[in-house]
This record gives C-alpha cells, sequence and structure tokens, in this order.
C-alpha cells in the first residue's frame, strides 16, 4: 500500500501526473498536493512523475520515535531512472520529512543548458491561505553580531511579482489552517542556495538557485543524486498552534541523537585565553596548561558546570589532533580523571579546516588543500601553533578528519566537539567532489559552499554512529557561516562568541588593541546574547550555545544567570578568579535550575517588552506548571507581571522578587530594581535539594 497513516495525518503516493504525493489532515480533512519534482538531465528538463510506487523495504524505526518510509518508481519517459521518496514520520509530529533520490541504470549526467540549476524540489498550491510569513533564520543581524529571527509577511503583490524568498520556511493559513514548507541548508541572506518562487496563482515553488550540483555530474548506478532533506507540516489552526508543533518537532524529532538536545551547563576555556591575551601576557595559550585547568575544573564543578571545554592549544599541531603533553600529562589522563570524578564531560576544540604543515593529515591528502583562483590557499597560523594548510571539506579529507575525532573520542573520552571556522566559501579548485576541470571556478566556487555544510554534517552524523554521546556544536558566530535548519538534524550550534567588535559600532577600537566591545561584566552584554532568544518561537533555546559571565558583583551574576537558564547554557570567564561567595551563589541558583531545566528546555516561550527595556520579562513554564520567569530592567522601579500559565506552589525567586499565586493558579509577581539588573522565579523546585 503506497500510503504512510499516523494519528495526525495521511500520506498516499500518486502515479502519472504532475502530483507526486499527499497529505491530509486526520481532523479536518484538508489536504495539501505536493507536484512532482524537476530536474534537467541530460540537457532536458523532465517533471519527475512516475509511473507505479512499491514499498523499498520495510519501515526502519529510529530512538526518537520517528519510523523512514521509502517508496521507489521507475520514472515516465526516462529509461533507467529510478526515482525514490524517503520519507521520515513521528506518530505525534505534524512535521514530515522527505528527501529525493535518484538513480540511473545507465549513465547520464545532470546538466545546466541555461548556465544555472535547473531543478524543482517541491511546488505546491497556497490558494485560500490568505496569510503569508516568509521566516529566516539566517539573516545575520550586526547590531546583536548573531544570526536572529526574522519573520517577513507576505502580501498578494509579492505573489502577483513573482518574487523569490530565501526562506529556509514559507508558512501560510486561514486561522483555520496553517502549513509550512521548509528546507534543510544553510543559505544566509543574500546568498541563496535555495529559493521559494512566488506565482500570481499562489503557488509556492522551491527550487535550486546555485550550487545544488555542478553542470555535468555523472547520474549513473554508482553515483545517485541525493536531494537535502526537506519539511512539509499542516495544523488544523493558526500560525501560533504551528510554530508550537515545530519547535517540539525540532526538539523532539528531528535529531535521532538526544544527547545534542539535553539542557548541560557548558564552560569553555576561550574568554580566560583571551583575558589573559589581553591583561599583558600577549599569549592566547597562557592558560592552556595542567595546573590552571584543574583549578578550573574545581571551580566549575563547584558550579555545576557538567562539560568542560578546553578551547584551542590543548593539541600540538593541527590535522593529527595529538595531545601536547607539554601543556598537560598523561594524554589529558588527569585532566579526565578530575572531569570523571566531578560527573564533568569533556569537550575539545578543533578547526575542521586546518592541517598543520608538519602533519600526517596534510602529507596524506596533498591534494585535498583549498584552492582559490588557481592557487593553494596561503598557509595560516593557528593560535600560536604550526603554521597550516587550510583544507577541503567538500573532498576525501572529511572522512579523515571525521576519524581522528572518533579516535579522540574512544581514545580519550571526549564527547563534545566543538567545530570553529567553517566559511561557507572557501574552494573552487577542480577535482574535489564539487567539480571537475570542465566546470568554471564560480560554479565550483558555488558547489563548495552549497555542500560544505552538508559535509559538516555528514562528519558529525558518523561520529554520533560510531560515538552514541558526542554532541557536535558548529561554530556560527560570524556571519558567512552555515545557519539554518540542515545542521539541526545531527547537532546544535555555538551562536554568539564575545558579539559586535568595537569596529561593528563605529567606535575606534581603544588600547591595548582588544576589538572586544561587550568584555566585561554588568548587563550590556546580556542584552546582545539575549536577542538571539527570538529564535526560540521555532527551534529551541537549548540549541543555540551562548556564553555569560560569572563574574562579581552580585548583580552581574544574577544577570548572566537569568539570561543563561532561558536555554543559552553556557559560562566562560575567568573563573578562579570569581569569589568564593560567587562561587556559591552560582552554584545554588544552577542547582535550582537543574531541578527544572527539562521544563524550561520543554516550555514555549512567553515574552513581554524589548530586550533592553524595563521591564523584559521571558516566560518559560511547562504544561505541568514547572519553569522560570526571568525579568530584567535597566531604570530604576518597582514592576509587576502576572504569568500566562498555572505554575505550582513551590518555588523560589531572588531577594526584592514577591511571588504569590491567584485564585486561577498564576504567578504574581512584583519586582524591586535598585539598579539595572534582573529577577529570577523558579517553579517546582525543592530547597531541600
Amino acid at each position: 500500500m503506497n500510503s504512510i497513516e499516523t494519528a495526525l495525518y495521511l500520506i498516499e503516493l500518486a502515479t502519472d501526473g504532475p502530483e507526486l504525493w499527499r497529505f491530509t489532515s486526520a481532523q479536518s480533512g484538508r489536504s495539501m498536493e505536493m507536484l512532482a519534482p524537476l530536474a534537467e538531465i541530460d540537457g532536458k528538463a523532465f517533471r519527475l512523475s512516475v509511473e507505479s510506487w512499491c514499498k523499498d523495504g520495510p519501515a526502519k524505526q529510529a530512538p526518537n520515535g520517528v519510523s523512514e518510509h521509502c517508496f521507489a518508481g521507475l520514472v515516465t519517459g526516462l529509461e533507467g531512472l529510478t526515482l525514490r521518496i524517503v520519507f521520515r514520520v513521528a506518530e505525534s509530529s505534524p512535521v514530515i520529512r522527505f528527501r529525493y533520490i535518484l538513480e540511473s541504470t545507465q549513465p547520464r549526467r545532470m546538466t545546466k543548458s541555461t548556465g544555472r540549476d535547473r531543478m524543482e524540489y517541491v511546488s505546491a498550491s497556497l490558494s485560500g491561505l490568505d496569510r503569508a510569513t516568509e521566516v529566516r533564520f539566517g539573516e545575520f543581524n550586526e547590531l546583536s553580531h548573531s544570526y536572529c529571527l526574522s519573520e517577513r509577511q507576505v502580501g498578494q503583490g509579492d505573489f502577483e511579482a513573482g518574487l523569490s524568498l530565501i526562506g529556509p520556511m514559507l508558512v501560510a493559513g486561514d486561522g483555520d489552517w496553517t502549513v509550512l514548507l521548509a528546507y534543510e541548508h544553510g543559505s544566509q541572506v543574500p546568498d541563496a542556495f535555495l529559493s521559494f518562487r512566488l506565482s500570481p496563482d499562489r503557488r509556492i515553488c522551491l527550487e535550486a538557485v546555485t550550487g545544488n550540483y555542478y553542470d555535468g555530474r555523472a547520474l549513473g548506478p554508482e553515483t545517485p543524486f541525493e536531494s537535502i532533506w526537506l519539511q512539509v507540516a499542516g495544523v488544523d489552526g493558526d500560525h501560533q498552534k504551528l510554530a508550537r508543533e515545530y519547535r517540539r518537532f525540532i526538539l523532539e524529532n528531528q535529531c535521532p541523537n538526544r544527547e545534542t538536545r539535553k539542557p548541560y551547563i557548558f564552560y569553555n576555556t576561550w574568554n580566560c585565553q583571551e583575558r589573559d591575551r589581553w591583561s599583558g601576557s600577549g599569549k592566547y595559550l597562557g592558560t592552556i596548561n595542567e595546573e590552571r585547568m584543574l583549578a578550573e575544573i574545581d571551580v566549575a564543578a563547584r558550579m555545576g558546570i557538567e562539560v568542560f571545554v578546553l578551547d584551542t592549544g590543548w593539541y600540538v599541531k593541527t590535522g593529527d589532533w595529538r595531545i601536547n603533553t607539554d601543556r598537560f600529562s598523561e594524554k589529558l589522563g588527569v585532566i579526565k580523571k578530575r572531569l570523571d570524578a566531578h560527573g564533568m564531560k569533556l569537550g575539545l576544540w578543533f578547526d575542521p579546516t586546518a592541517a598543520a604543515v608538519s602533519s600526517e593529515m596534510a602529507a596524506c591528502h596533498p591534494d585535498c588543500v583549498q584552492v582559490r583562483n588557481g592557487a593553494e590557499a596561503p598557509l595560516r597560523k593557528i593560535w600560536e601553533t604550526e603554521s597550516s594548510h587550510t583544507m577541503c571539506l567538500v573532498s576525501r579529507y572529511a572522512d579523515a578528519f571525521a576519524d581522528e575525532l572518533i579516535r579522540l573520542a574512544k581514545e580519550v573520552g571526549v564527547t563534545y566537539f566543538k567545530l570553529d571556522a567553517i566559511t561557507q566559501r572557501g574552494c573552487d579548485g577542480a577535482g574535489h567532489f564539487h567539480g571537475s576541470e570542465g566546470n568554471s571556478q564560480a560554479e565550483r566556487d558555488d558547489c563548495y559552499a552549497f555542500e560544505v555544510g552538508r559535509s559538516v554534517q555528514r562528519i558529525a552524523a558518523k561520529l554520533a554512529e560510531n560515538c552514541p554521546e558526542a554532541i557536535v556544536d558548529f561554530d556560527v558566530t560570524e556571519g558567512w557561516r552555515y545557519f539554518g535548519l540542515g545542521f539541526l538534524a545531527v547537532g546544535k550550534y555555538f551562536l554568539v562568541n564575545n558579539g559586535p567588535y568595537y569596529f561593528s559600532y563605529d567606535v575606534p577600537t581603544p588600547p591595548p588593541g582588544n576589538n572586544n566591545m561587550f568584555f566585561h561584566p554588568g548587563p550590556a552584554r546580556t542584552w546582545i546574547c539575549r536577542m538571539p532568544l527570538s529564535l526560540d518561537k521555532w527551534v529551541p533555546s537549548v540549541l543555540f550555545l551562548t556564553h555569560y559571565l560569572p563574574d562579581d558583583p552580585t548583580g552581574s551574576q544574577i544577570v548572566n544567570l537569568a539570561s543563561m537558564i532561558l536555554g543559552q547554557n553556557g559560562i566562560w570567564g575567568d573563573l578562579t578568579k570569581v569569589s568564593d561567595e560567587g562561587v556559591e551563589r552560582i552554584g545554588n541558583i544552577i542547582r535550582l535550575y537543574r531541578q527544572v531545566r527539562d521544563d524550561i528546555t520543554e516550555a514555549y516561550p512567553a515574552r513581554s517588552g524589548a530586550v533592553g527595556g524595563s521591564p523584559e520579562i521571558h516566560e518559560k513554564i511547562s504544561p505541568g506548571g514547572r519553569g522560570a520567569i526571568c525579568v530584567f530592567a535597566n531604570a530604576k522601579g518597582t514592576y509587576q507581571y502576572v504569568s500566562r500559565n498555572k505554575v505550582v506552589g513551590t518555588f523560589w525567586a531572588t531577594e526584592g522578587a514577591s511571588v504569590e499565586l491567584d485564585s486561577a493558579g498564576r504567578a504574581k509577581l512584583e519586582l524591586a530594581f535598585t539598579e539595572p539588573g534582573a529577577h529570577i522565579a523558579l517553579f517546582g523546585v525543592d530547597l531541600r535539594e
């Protein structure tokens, strides 16, 4: 039977027509039809309709409640060409993931007779759905120096003008029925790799723009074409209901690796290294040694940190990624023993594109060095270690790098991997996996940019397959890095570093030359770091690691902790210089937070007031009434708030916050501010624990 049925919808496959499949709501009977994809093969564009479908093996079950179903059929009019469609569905989620696989029994080629990508992934009608919204995730906001949510209304004039929208999500509805189409990639504004093309009849078409394949790409028995993952969903309800369901899908069903979704508390040494660099030592690696890190680990344990990440400097050279035993004895054995004693996990920093000149990795992969404009990329110094080649991740080198991560996981016990310095543009050379001598430099560059993030996804997936406890963080702290829905299928993002620099705000960098503008204790840096919490509407904030400062005084610690517990879950700084009272304060609040952090992660955000305003209120209360309300203000005074959700009666709040429950079970807060800062109220905590 060529259909899939869940409690929420029915998927039916069609044959011999432009419609390829449809899904129908089990509740209302409303449906959405998907047009067959289009691809240019051997110089001619074909609508890939199918003569008949057959089930391609039994359904596969994943540990996150998802089942995978594959159907295959011969494409009409193209002898020997098979189209496979793979669905991943969860019984309780309205979101469907799907992708296409093209296979040919005879040699064929994917072509671009017009000089540009010729591929339409999916097309559907929005007729009757009068409210449409483009949802952007890959719009880098220079004010906060990070990616933030941007929702843009799409009017009828936009359809009539035939505009193209970058997405990666388009939502449409009429209040009673709301649908979305989305793609899992990393198109950054304005560098679109895919786009939604609008038509006057309110039809939308998700089409390739650039880099999705290269002209002449082989399509034969050993070289199938696998599309990116696509998403479609429909709910009987409005835009807000769909956003809630989609957020739950991202948290529970998109990624099979549950470790990536757990709200661990992370510490990273980088801010401490930066402070040492600018305080007079002049070196980034001065603090990266066993004695100092053991002291940091002991303080981190008292604070309640669970993942301790050594940033750059723990290795001898890039590429081979061997432990620097001049800095760390027993190949990090002493560090690992101390972490194990505290029940903490070990994390390490990597630059996946770097391989030192004298490394075995570079010697074994001389053909994998990035090429720009006909010449190998120049050597670069990697944080006071040996100069390195810049390697192409869309080449055979990617598998070798993945094997290094697996080796470290098994030999050293690393479970957290921070991948840094991966820019979306990099290599335009021939002979890798993104084009040949027959393609132009520009086309090879576009294909590299399209494929590099997908390659990192494959690295993370291979690592997780061999080491199920592994968590991979993709650093997107600068623009033009692969940010979107794609990497969330295998890992999470390291979202904010220090935020804007002095030069970002047209302010000259003061002596001694430290460009970091938000580098000090107090509320200012937290304004910047909280701006991307807008993404929490669609994607849980636990997937956007951001580090807050633990420095004294008390007011700064409270405002940083109030920000951190909203889900970004990171701390960094010089832990050894935090007062004993400060360490105890942080540890006590994190101890209480850990009792309700799963509820905060699950809870749909409710917000009032602008970031940096007075008051700015974030409510994260789960359906069970447990969670947090964090209130920020920059003007002295007393503010009041009544929770939108019911809460449980066991709670804790910071000094100066009065909390009581009304007759409906909602929390009534009165919050006194004698200076700029924050208040925290945690619901569902046991003060005896």
